[in-house]
């Protein structure tokens, strides 16, 4: 199923590397692992941290001048915080750029990669790695809904509970979107 999964989605998401971006904008990367039951990864920022400490995210940040565009940064990111370098993943696309409550622009890229490569999470940056089998998603574990507005609009935001991890917020929102298009390439609702 992996291969013709890689392959549906690489035709649904957007060509790369993305607008034209500034400074202030930043970029995560959605990793989809290879096999019989592809699985989404996500990392647990570390707890001593000032910014989110503790929340689930994707392997990303805010882009750095030495960074050529956008996919380079969540390239050097995804190295930094997790150890997975970029000639192990095969980008597949990106999503439709997002905003987070904060108002961050942030460009999402969706990769394949390797899950027996070995993962190691940079403690400076985070407590965990942890994968999340599709296969989950379908059989439900969102919890609730939340309500966030910006700039005078409401929007829904699925939450999901994964064993001892609660996926809100941004992240929920990314993660909502690419199942979407895993629903539509597959038929199976996730």
């Amino acid at each position: 199923m992996s291969l013709s999964l890689f392959n549906a989605l690489s035709d649904e998401l957007s060509g790369f590397p993305g607008s034209a971006a500034s400074e202030s904008h930043a970029a995560v990367i959605l990793l989809l692992s290879r096999g019989d039951t592809p699985a989404l990864l996500f990392t647990k920022r570390a707890l001593h941290l000032h910014n989110h400490p503790g929340e689930v995210c994707f392997p990303g940040g805010m882009r750095e001048p030495g960074d050529s565009d956008l996919l380079a940064t969540a390239l050097r990111e995804m190295e930094e915080e997790i150890g997975l370098p970029a000639n192990e993943v095969q980008v597949l696309g990106r999503l439709p750029e997002a905003y987070t409550r904060a108002g961050t622009r942030v460009t999402p890229f969706v990769a394949s990669f390797d899950a027996s490569y070995p993962l190691v999470a940079s403690l400076s940056e985070l407590d965990s790695i942890f994968m999340v089998p599709l296969s989950v998603f379908e059989q439900g574990i969102m919890v609730r809904e939340d309500v966030f507005e910006r700039e005078g609009r409401s929007y829904k935001i699925p939450v999901y509970h994964y064993q001892e991890y609660e996926i809100w917020g941004f992240t929920a929102a990314v993660t909502a979107r690419l199942l979407y298009l895993v629903n539509k390439v597959t038929g199976v609702k996730c």
